[in-house]
């Protein structure tokens, strides 16, 4: 199959220097724009903001939308590992070191927005959530870091994660009503754990276990921790005038970044020298990250009366 894709890859090369031959400045910013859209910096502060002041619940699953079609963006990359758009003809206006088939911006784009627009059932933001999802694909084609073929690829993958999220909500949340605790977690654990194990290698550098398979696995667990905890005792309530919700969003921002940041700082002063003690700290930074937005923030609204 990589053969072929290769074989429609080269016969598209035509079309991104046709494309690229529209470049200007006021374009390019655009485009960059679009692509910013997906990267982990702007979900780092989306999750945040559905799960504190819009809806658990749309919070919730829109990060499990995230996580999987990211997960599977990954898998399928470094299984073809097939490469990008070449240099010359085409011009890298994006700096990305993995491999071009499936495009990750494409794949967690039509997950992530497709989800919501599923949630938040109005025609307007089916509208919005379109043209986000085609200039997300197209910006890629146009900064010169895939193929037409990567793009539609990713959607359609994408597409099936946030049907697959949105299918099974209604399963997990009776899990989480129904088991207890310590169950619930250790069945997280063991699903995270073996979405680490099963990624592809990182083939370029033979890395394994793939570094983003092992930050999306700890997000994983960090978040179900969260959420476990959330079910069977703090019950956080997302409802309340506007202005608590923002002062929720800074404060919690806040508090995402001290987790974010700070085990970071703290892992490059340990200068672990062996590549799995640095992922297993990796796994356990990430999981932080998950348990800030889904337990630590909406406990610390609740002492601070932000939130019921």
């Amino acid at each position: 199959m990589g053969d072929w894709i290769q074989l429609i890859d080269h016969a598209s090369l035509p079309f991104l220097v046709w494309l690229q031959g529209f470049q200007n400045d006021w374009i390019t910013a655009l485009m960059r724009f679009f692509s910013y859209l997906g990267t982990e910096y702007f979900f780092l502060f989306l999750l945040p903001f559905l799960y504190w002041t819009v809806s658990k619940r749309w919070g919730a699953l829109v990060a499990f939308s995230l996580i999987f079609s990211s997960y599977w963006a990954g898998f399928i990359k470094w299984t073809f590992n097939l490469p990008r758009p070449p240099s010359p003809p085409i011009e890298k206006l994006w700096h990305e070191t993995s491999p071009s088939f499936i495009s990750g911006h494409a794949v967690t784009a039509m997950a992530v927005w497709g989800t919501m627009a599923v949630l938040a059932r109005r025609v307007w933001f089916w509208a919005l959530a379109a043209i986000v999802i085609f200039f997300i694909g197209f910006s890629r084609l146009y900064l010169g870091v895939h193929y037409p073929i990567d793009v539609v690829g990713g959607w359609l993958v994408g597409a099936m994660v946030a049907w697959s999220v949105l299918a099974m909500s209604a399963q997990f949340e009776s899990w989480l009503r129904r088991w207890p605790a310590s169950k619930t977690l250790l069945i997280a654990l063991f699903f995270s754990l073996v979405l680490v194990v099963f990624h592809p290698h990182w083939r370029a550098e033979n890395l394994w276990p793939a570094p983003n398979a092992v930050l999306l696995g700890g997000l994983l667990f960090g978040m179900v921790v969260g959420l476990v905890w959330d079910m069977k005792s703090l019950h956080f309530q997302v409802d309340g005038s506007w202005r608590r919700r923002l002062l929720r969003l800074l404060l919690g921002l806040l508090v995402v970044g001290v987790f974010y940041i700070g085990p970071k700082l703290l892992i490059d002063q340990l200068e672990v020298s062996y590549f799995l003690g640095e992922q297993a700290l990796r796994f356990g930074r990430y999981a932080l990250v998950g348990f800030a937005v889904s337990g630590i923030a909406p406990w610390l609204f609740q002492r601070l009366r932000l939130a019921q």
